[in-house]
C-alpha cells in the first residue's frame, strides 16, 4: 500500500484540494504539500488522528523504566532539553526496526532518504564552511553522537541497528526536521502533517485539539495550485537564520527572508551582554544593508568591557539599556559612533574576504563528485551579498563614499 493510501485508511482527511506535490530540491527528492483547489483563510486542510501522532509524552510513558539510562547520558552531556527529540528518535528507529510489520512502514518509506543536514555532510563540507556555520554543524553533530552513545544503553533495539550509520541519521533527521513543539509542552511528529515546506511568510498553522488530533489550517486565502507552507524555527527571527536552516533543516532560507545572521560571534559571552541583546537570533543584518539594533548595542558594549577606562561608561550604557532610557543609549552611541562603525567595518570585510575566499576554493571543484556544493555555494552567495549592502552601507556612514 503507498503512503497517501495508507493515510487515507488511517483516518487522514485531506480538505480543500490538499495533495503532495514532488520536485527535485538540491539533488534530493522532495515531496510537499500544495492545494490544486486553493481555500479561504481559516479553512482547514488537514486532519491527522491523534493514534497517528507520535508524541514525546506518549512514548516517553510507553517507554517509562526502559529508558533511564539512555535519559541519564544525556543528562550527563547536558542535553536534558532534547530528552522529548531523542524518545521519538527512539521510537522511530523501533518501528523502522520492524520494517513491513510496523504499523508506519507506508509513511516511513515515503520519507526522504538523502538529506544536506549538518549530521549527513562529509569532510568535504565541513571544510567548506565558514566558522559560524561550522560551528551550528559541529555542535549539531556533537548532539547526534550524544544520541547514539544514549541508544547503547537502550536493549530494545539490536545491535546492527545501532550501528547502522544510515538508519541512525534518517532516524535523527526525521525527528529534528519534521517534529515541533507544542503550547502544552509536548513535541509531537504527525505523519501526512509532515510534508509542509518552510516559508518564512508561511500561509498555514499546525494545531492539536484536546483530544491530541493534527489539523491544520490555511491563515490566509491560498490560491489553486499554491504550495502550504510552514514557517520553521523555535522563534520568528530563528526562522530569518540562513545558517541554522541549513544546519538543522538541511536548506536555505527562502526569498521571502528578510535578513541574515551578522556572524559577530562570542565564546563565552558575559551575562551583562546577553542582557544587552547578545543571540545570534537577535543579531541580524538586513538584504538591504540594514543593521538591526541588537547589533550596534552588542557592538559598543563589547568594545566598552575591554576598556578599562570607560567602566563607567558601560555601566552607565548598561544601566540605561536596562531601564529603558533611550535618550542615554543615544547619546553614548553618538558618542562612539566613529569607533563603533569603523570596528562593525572590519568585521564585514574579515568575513566577506573569509567567505569569498571559501567561494572561490569550492568553485574549483566538481559538484557532481560533491552533491552538496551548489547548496552551499548558494549559502555563501547569500551571505557575501548582504554583506556588501552592509559594508557600502557602513562606508557611507563613514563617509568613505
Amino acid at each position: 500500500m503507498d503512503f497517501q493510501g495508507w493515510a487515507g485508511q488511517c483516518g487522514v482527511q485531506a480538505e480543500n484540494g490538499f495533495y503532495l506535490a514532488g520536485d527535485l530540491v538540491d539533488g534530493t527528492e522532495d515531496y510537499f504539500a500544495a492545494t490544486n483547489s486553493g481555500g479561504s483563510r481559516g479553512s482547514r486542510v488537514l486532519f491527522v488522528p491523534g493514534e497517528m501522532v507520535l508524541s514525546a509524552n506518549a512514548i516517553g510513558g510507553e517507554y517509562q523504566g526502559y529508558i533511564d539510562g539512555c535519559l541519564g547520558f544525556l543528562s550527563e552531556k547536558g542535553y536534558e532539553k532534547v530528552y522529548a527529540q531523542f524518545v521519538i528518535f527512539l521510537k522511530v528507529l523501533v518501528e523502522y526496526e520492524q520494517g513491513a510489520n510496523s504499523p508506519y512502514y507506508p509513511w516511513m518509506a515515503a520519507l526522504p532518504r538523502a538529506w544536506n543536514t549538518a549530521v549527513s555532510m562529509d569532510v568535504f563540507c565541513m571544510n567548506c564552511l565558514p566558522p559560524y556555520l561550522k560551528y551550528l554543524c559541529q555542535k549539531e553533530r556533537k548532539q547526534y553522537q550524544a544520541f547514539k552513545e544514549a541508544l547503547k544503553k537502550f536493549d530494545y533495539l539490536s545491535p546492527d541497528t545501532k550501528r547502522n550509520e544510515d538508519v541512525l541519521r534518517f532516524a535523527y533527521n526525521v525527528v529534528f526536521t519534521r517534529a515541533f513543539p507544542t503550547p502544552d509542552g509536548d513535541y509531537r511528529l504527525a505523519p501526512a502533517a509532515d510534508f509542509f515546506n518552510h516559508d518564512f511568510l508561511d500561509n498555514v498553522e499546525l494545531t492539536y485539539d484536546e483530544f491530541g488530533n493534527c489539523e491544520v489550517y490555511l491563515k490566509d486565502d491560498v490560491q489553486p495550485g499554491s504550495a502550504l507552507t510552514l514557517s520553521y524555527g523555535d522563534s520568528t527571527l530563528e526562522s530569518t537564520n540562513p545558517s541554522k536552516l541549513l544546519a538543522k533543516y538541511g536548506f536555505l532560507s527562502d526569498e521571502n527572508t528578510p535578513a541574515t545572521y551578522c556572524k559577530i560571534f562570542f565564546k563565552n559571552p558575559s551575562e551583562e551582554l546577553k542582557a544587552i541583546g547578545y543571540d545570534p537570533a537577535r543579531m541580524l543584518f538586513y538584504k538591504d544593508g540594514g543593521i538591526s539594533e541588537e547589533v550596534w548595542d552588542v557592538m559598543l558594549y563589547s568594545r566598552l568591557e575591554k576598556k578599562r577606562d570607560q567602566e563607567n561608561v558601560k555601566n552607565a550604557f548598561y544601566q540605561a539599556h536596562i531601564s529603558g532610557d533611550q535618550q542615554t543609549k543615544m547619546e553614548i552611541h553618538t558618542q562612539f559612533q566613529e569607533q563603533t562603525t569603523k570596528a562593525l567595518l572590519r568585521h564585514v570585510e574579515h568575513i566577506y574576504i573569509e567567505v569569498h575566499e571559501l567561494t572561490v576554493k569550492m568553485n574549483t571543484f566538481d559538484s557532481s563528485r560533491h552533491p552538496r556544493l551548489p547548496l552551499l555555494l548558494r549559502h555563501h552567495q547569500m551571505v557575501l551579498a548582504t554583506f556588501e549592502k552592509v559594508k557600502d552601507n557602513l562606508e557611507r556612514m563613514l563617509g568613505y563614499k
